[in-house]
């Protein structure tokens, strides 16, 4: 935003991080800057207070923030949570709110916990975000997907709609070397969470390695399922061919993934799942990466109209087994895919592209991959 010309300041969600039990556990200091962009941050209110009253005394402060800073507009990422405080704030002072909507969490939520579903916190959950949505300037979205549910759940217009999906900066991530990448080895690299279909993945590999196919995996990451997985894979025997690596710094996490044959991502065909993309999919393809996907629609949409990567039946490892073997089968095919995933990305997955949009208040339709 900041080199399309945008005039950034930011304020942290009021409250954050000291509402979070993380950061009662470990304090540190917290960054005045990050790439030359200033960050202010506001102790209280706590958002473990009623979230009526939160959002009222939260409110006050974004609006006094951005009135001695004298913004033009204010922008505002999910959930509701953070996002409702802003738009009393923009509505206040009489300026544009813009609402960058990044997920649904209360469909997260029921990846871990189904029962949730039709519960009351689960519709006041969407219900705000219907309604932070509907009272916004503009809404940008994350995906298609996700504009067709706005619209369908909400009546969203479309006109009111702009498409921000995940991108990178190319200078940034970039591919790696051909002699690094270690042969018949598959990365992952992320979250360790029900939705993100990792026992999918280790059921597969234990059926290549059952078929005779030599085959590692490479889990960069952490989270609550990392426990299970490796119950998992001690109980299958494939303690040789999965290797669980922790969290890592991103740099160190992108040479690591580098090194592998292809990257999969499959995720589970859960509702979330279906609407939001995860930001490790256009990175992988921006390194060049050949990557297995989930036969999801938005994960399709991510990869383009010329389908830069594979799919498989999601949830099921047997369909996993056939692609991957396939993929480490054909690698010259695999290193074109990977060359077409880069040009992909470049022309259409890159920040820029869509900075200069925000900052024009002109940024694409939200329709599928856009």
């Amino acid at each position: 935003l900041t080199a399309a010309g945008a005039d950034v300041r930011v304020l942290t969600r009021p409250g954050y991080p000291w509402d979070r039990k993380d950061w009662l556990q470990q304090p540190s200091p917290l960054p005045d800057s990050i790439d030359d962009v200033v960050y202010r941050h506001a102790k209280s209110p706590s958002s473990f207070k009623p979230l009526l009253l939160y959002l009222v005394l939260a409110a006050r402060v974004i609006a006094r923030y951005a009135r001695e800073s004298r913004v033009a507009c204010i922008h505002a990422a999910s959930n509701h949570r953070n996002a409702l405080p802003a738009l009393l704030a923009a509505k206040r002072l009489g300026i544009p709110f813009y609402y960058e909507m990044r997920g649904l969490w209360e469909y997260s939520r029921l990846s871990y916990r189904p029962q949730l579903e039709g519960t009351a916190p689960f519709r006041f959950g969407l219900a705000y975000e219907g309604l932070v949505a509907d009272k916004a300037d503009k809404v940008h979205v994350i995906s298609g997907q996700l504009a067709r549910y706005a619209r369908e759940r909400w009546g969203i217009p479309e006109r009111k709609m702009g498409l921000l999906p995940n991108c990178v900066d190319p200078d940034v991530i970039v591919p790696g070397q051909d002699s690094d990448v270690e042969k018949n080895t598959i990365g992952y690299a992320g979250s360790l969470v029900p939705y993100e279909g990792l026992d999918v993945l280790v059921d597969a590999v234990g059926i290549l390695l059952r078929r005779g196919i030599s085959v590692k995996v490479k889990v960069i990451g952490d989270g609550d399922m990392r426990q299970k997985l490796e119950e998992q894979v001690e109980g299958l025997g494939l303690g040789g061919a999965v290797s669980f690596l922790g969290r890592m710094a991103p740099d160190r996490a992108r040479a690591e993934l580098a090194k592998s044959s292809l990257v999969c991502l499959p995720r589970k065909p859960l509702r979330v799942c279906e609407m939001i993309p995860p930001i490790k999919l256009v990175e992988a393809l921006a390194m060049a990466k050949p990557v297995i996907v989930s036969d999801l629609p938005v994960l399709r949409d991510e990869l383009g109209p010329e389908q830069c990567g594979r799919v498989f039946k999601a949830g099921d490892p047997v369909a996993l087994s056939k692609e991957i073997a396939l993929m480490l089968e054909k690698t010259g095919e695999m290193r074109e895919l990977g060359r077409r995933a880069r040009e992909y990305v470049l022309s259409h997955r890159t920040w820029s592209i869509y900075a200069d949009g925000i900052v024009k208040n002109t940024a694409p339709a939200a329709r599928g991959s856009g």
